[in-house]
């Protein structure tokens, strides 16, 4: 047992270093294009482009059911390829069946409403979507280090494109729904060229019996995650509507700050997703394992966000071009509200291993009702961060709901102690912020990232040493 232990110790911590490699230090390099972003492209074409990503996003979450999730999740029901590839195909349906309706509902628009590069923001999101139906089985198939280097080219691809076109060839935002395009076109390529994630689907493999029970499984999914765009999307509409769509741009270079959690943090949900969907359900360590897991998550998510903080602030200029500067004001809650929002995921991907995406559901639409409920006043008194604000508040809400059925499910518990300490440190760090200069921030910084590290120590020493020894242990 405690060899077993060992191993999936081992397992997570290989994991979130091909991960952290692959997909968080990749996009790493598209935040060195804020530069490139707010110099070349005004905060109200910015504005619009993030806020058609928006609607493309609800769209895709009607139609698509994130059927990626549903897919790799029930990959790991049997341990044997021909039952993966039989997943595998029985996902492509649904995609594929979505993919046409979405097809029709963009041509229908496009005759409807005279929406700008209507058809490059319908070619982004079914890129996105192709993409997720590639990267999710990858990791299903336990092909991680395909997927981490495909990642890396994806972000090549995007990053290069958006330098030619924007600066050699002058083409306006539309740039970067072209890029991202490439970028996920490329990606899909690989993996299908490495994987083979296509080729082997035939339709002898497809199980329409195992279709129903994915459908069945996913559809509340759907509404969850259209639940979570209210949750963190709309916000955005509001702003356009009170405070037009240039406060859409602050927000979204505002929001490119935040995540930078979402990078740091998305290696380790990558592989505890990966670690959760192949555990029993009914094992009885659950509660004590998965406590015991985000409590550590906890620390790492409260310790990154007191070391981000006063180091966005210093580099802020060095970044945004001043015609962004009001996105600065906005940084420290897009931090606590990236994290707050990453650790409700975590916490999510239990429900997802548990197979009660139930009670997803019931804690996404109560928190959601929270935010259309504040979000309109409190933009209207506190205007960017009145938005940031009500999400927080939200999310709040959804955690406490889901460590209360947890708990009553499997003996889930939440350290208060380290959450009080985590918020204290959070407050003084926002005192820095707000209220020092660059020195006294840069000498903030010095000593929570030290802290962080004596902290942390153990930890450190436990990754390394199960990262270089006895790789002769690890899942292949």
């Amino acid at each position: 047992m405690v060899k077993n232990k060992g191993g999936q110790s081992r397992r997570f911590i290989k994991n979130s270093i091909i991960f952290l490699i692959g997909s968080t230090l990749s996009k790493v390099v598209t935040f060195f294009l804020l530069p490139l972003y707010t110099k070349y492209i005004p905060p109200d074409a910015f504005g619009y482009y993030d806020l058609s990503i928006t609607y493309s996003t609800v769209a895709t979450s009607l139609l698509f059911f994130d059927i990626w999730i549903t897919t790799m999740r029930y990959m790991y029901d049997e341990d044997n390829i021909k039952w993966r590839h039989k997943v595998v195909a029985s996902g492509y349906s649904i995609f594929t069946a979505s993919s046409l309706l979405m097809l029709l509902a963009y041509v229908i628009l496009s005759y409807a409403i005279e929406i700008k590069y209507i058809f490059l923001i319908f070619g982004y999101a079914i890129s996105l979507n192709l993409h997720n139906m590639f990267t999710y089985p990858a990791r299903g198939f336990g092909r991680n280090l395909e997927f981490a280097i495909s990642g890396i080219l994806n972000t090549l691809v995007n990053v290069l494109s958006n330098i030619v076109l924007i600066i050699w060839l002058n083409v306006d935002f539309s740039a970067l729904y072209i890029s991202a395009i490439i970028g996920n076109i490329a990606q899909s390529l690989y993996l299908e060229m490495k994987i083979g994630i296509v080729r082997n689907i035939g339709i002898k493999k497809l199980d329409f019996s195992l279709v129903k029970k994915m459908l069945i499984y996913t559809l509340p999914l759907s509404i969850n995650s259209v639940a979570y765009w209210l949750l963190t999307g709309f916000n955005k509409i509001i702003i356009n509507n009170v405070l037009t769509a240039e406060y859409n741009g602050y927000y979204a270079i505002g929001h490119k700050f935040g995540y930078a959690i979402t990078l740091v943090t998305s290696c380790f949900t990558f592989a505890w997703q990966d670690l959760s969907f192949s555990r029993s359900a009914d094992d009885e360590s659950n509660g004590k394992y998965y406590s015991k897991a985000c409590r550590l998550y906890m620390l790492f998510l409260g310790l990154g966000i007191v070391v981000m903080m006063p180091g966005f602030n210093v580099i802020f200029p060095l970044f945004v071009d001043e015609s962004y500067a009001i996105a600065k004001t906005t940084i420290p809650l897009f931090l606590i509200t990236a994290t707050i929002s990453a650790y409700s995921n975590f916490i999510g991907n239990i429900f997802y291993a548990l197979k009660d995406t139930k009670t997803l559901f019931i804690s996404m639409i109560v928190s959601c009702l929270v935010n259309l409920g504040l979000c309109y006043p409190f933009i209207l008194l506190w205007g960017l961060n009145g938005a940031n604000l009500s999400i927080i508040i939200s999310f709040i809400i959804n955690i406490a709901i889901r460590s209360v059925i947890l708990n009553k499910k499997i003996r889930f518990s939440l350290d208060i102690k380290l959450l009080l300490l985590i918020v204290l440190g959070i407050l003084m760090t926002l005192a820095v912020y707000y209220r020092g200069n660059s020195i006294l921030n840069i000498i903030w910084f010095v000593i929570v990232v030290a802290l962080s590290a004596f902290i942390l120590r153990d930890y450190i020493k436990t990754i390394l040493l199960g990262f270089f020894k006895r790789k002769k242990d690890m899942p292949r």
